[in-house]
Parts: structure tokens; sequence; C-alpha cells
């Protein structure tokens, strides 16, 4: 793949990535309804969970204006790298990362939290209830980590 088309790829992933989770949000919470559990398979439910804090939870109940000023300004920072970028695994990274960023963002603006509905477990233990746009950030940022930084004089990433 090329870099213009990887940068394509990108702003391609990013309304793609919006509007599944928007999607799925949407189906699971209606299916399932607020409050309620719809057991998958052992280890895995689907919920109507909000969250108005932060990832996974964290910070409680946070200024729901702050949350969305940060993920509008992360999600520009982002999309600078991306205009910025000379790799292609750094494109496509960055295009889930900020479309995930941009769903969560959308929720807090018409919901005032964001919608969550997976909900994996051991046992007793849960782990925070998400969404694909969690997934499809944590899956981005990875990425972006794993590729390494990029090399000025080629554009390729130095992989770590």
């Amino acid at each position: 793949m090329t870099l213009a088309s990887a940068k394509k790829a990108a702003l391609a992933i990013i309304p793609a990535t919006f509007v599944l989770d928007q999607l799925s949000k949407a189906a699971t919470h209606g299916l399932v309804g607020a409050g309620n559990v719809m057991v998958v398979f052992p280890g895995f439910n689907l919920v109507a969970f909000t969250n108005s804090g932060v990832a996974f939870g964290l910070a409680g109940d946070a200024a729901p204006v702050i949350l969305i000023a940060i993920g509008i300004i992360l999600s520009g920072l982002l999309g600078a790298w991306l205009f910025r970028t000379q790799s292609t695994a750094h494109s496509v990274g960055l295009g889930l990362a900020i479309g995930g960023a941009l769903s969560n963002v959308a929720d807090r603006l018409m919901f005032g939290a964001v919608r969550d509905y997976i909900d994996l477990f051991w046992g007793t233990h849960h782990w925070p209830a998400f969404n694909l746009a969690d997934i499809a950030i944590v899956i981005g940022l990875s990425l972006l980590v794993l590729v390494g930084e990029e090399q000025p004089e080629t554009g390729e990433a130095k992989h770590i």
C-alpha cells in the first residue's frame, strides 16, 4: 500500500469506525435495555451501561464539557499527526484512534456519557464495560507504539 492510499484509507477508517460504533451502541442498547444484562456465553455479556467518567470509568463523574473538549483537542492533534505522517501503519492507527475518539465525543454530546456494552468477566471479576470505539482506540494507539517512531530521512517507521 502506498502512503497516499494509506492516508485515503485512514480518512475512510475515521467515518467507518464512527458509524459502526454508533450503530453497534444503538443496536445493543436497544436490544438489551438500560440496566439489563444479556448473557452471550460464559465470560461475555452484553450490557447497556453509560460511563460519565473517562476510560474504564476512571475519574468518576467528570464534567462532560471538559471531557468533550479534551476529546476534540486530542482528535485534532491526532489529525494533525495523520496529515504529517509518512508511515502507512501510523496512518491506519491514527484513523482508528480518531474515529473511536470522535464517536465517544458524539456520545457525550448526545447523552452526557459514553454508551458501553461489552462486558468481559472471569467468575465474579468484571473488566470495566467498553465499546467498539474503545477497541478501535486501543488497536490504533497500540499500532503506533508497536510500529515505533518514524525516521526523518525515510519516513518509514522504526520498529522498537
